[in-house]
């Protein structure tokens, strides 16, 4: 009898065109590193009296449904397009064969919303998560070691067959960024001393749950955007301690690159810092770890800008 092994499993996606429908046709093939996204529905116990002849338990109610999870996926120079869409929206996308720039944006009114199947098939099982919206992201930066996303995921609801509903499943060409790619640039030049950088990025999702008796939820709403992230940087000057001090909003960007037409840039428009500590902890050298902020900007109309450019000619 065949286990089940991660090894052999597959992620299946898709756009959905309604809310909640899984979609016909060919589903695409993304890779990843680990995603535990699923329904999960929790007993509660029953504290009913009289209906045992002695002091034993009455048995337990199933509570509601949840779905939800974690992707941790490659950041890599396609299929990421597919992941920023789903937590951003479809990017406004420029340029022409063979080096196209897709720009996405935070703050957009409606999120779009996609299908996941996790396919199980030494089974064989197959896992279709419908009306999956990205809530969270979490990026990190640092001077080597893969790199990797982690996206925090709300589906509506799970449907479980012996059967893939991925059709022929495309895909796309993977080319992989690493953490020695990595740069980091305040107001456009680039940061020296830096030891680490992470982005991290919300929708503010709220699961809206309503009376109905097919255990999905109704729907799931964005709120308010927000961008943090940290910088740590060896103690050398004193330009991001200044920044800091004087509360000045500056200008974040964090970048993959593999060259000027195949590079994945984070921008956060207006980025404050918070005031760190210079800690001497022994003789070894001094470190500040800066948590940021980042807020709407005038300029730009948004908060925090993606900027992908490939070879992919549209991601809608």
């Amino acid at each position: 009898m065949a286990r089940a092994i991660g090894a052999n499993s597959k992620l299946h996606m898709a756009v959905e065109t309604t809310y909640g429908t899984p979609p016909g046709g060919n589903w695409r093939l993304m890779p990843f590193v680990s995603c535990d996204l699923g329904a999960e529905q929790p007993f509660i116990d029953a504290d009913v009296i009289g209906l045992a002849a002695n002091r034993d338990v009455a048995p337990p109610f199933r509570d509601i449904v949840t779905v939800q999870g974690q992707a941790v996926v490659p950041v890599d120079l396609e299929f990421i397009g597919d992941w920023l869409r789903l937590l951003l929206g479809a990017p406004t996308t420029t340029g022409t064969s063979p080096d196209f720039i897709h720009t996405f944006a935070s703050g957009v009114a409606t999120l779009p919303s996609n299908s996941i199947e996790l396919a199980y098939p030494d089974v064989p099982n197959y896992d279709v998560i419908a009306g999956v919206r990205a809530d969270t992201w979490e990026i990190d930066f640092s001077p080597s070691g893969a790199a990797t996303a982690t996206f925090g995921l709300i589906g509506q609801g799970s449907t479980r067959s012996g059967t893939s509903s991925a059709g022929t499943p495309t895909t796309r060409a993977y080319t992989a960024f690493n953490k020695a790619q990595g740069i980091i640039r305040r107001n456009g030049s680039p940061l020296g001393q830096i030891t680490g950088g992470q982005v991290t990025f919300s929708n503010g999702i709220e699961v809206v749950r309503t009376i109905r008796n097919d255990l999905k939820i109704e729907g799931a709403d964005p709120g308010l955007s927000r961008a943090t992230g940290q910088v740590t940087s060896r103690f050398a000057d004193t330009l991001l301690l200044d920044d800091a001090l004087n509360n000045a909003a500056i200008e974040l960007e964090f970048e993959y690159r593999i060259s000027a037409a195949r590079r994945l840039t984070i921008t956060l428009h207006e980025a404050f810092l918070s005031l760190a500590k210079t800690p001497i902890q022994g003789p070894q050298g001094i470190e500040a770890a800066f948590d940021v902020r980042a807020a709407f900007d005038g300029g730009a109309g948004r908060m925090m800008t993606v900027t992908l450019r490939n070879g992919v000619s549209t991601y809608t």
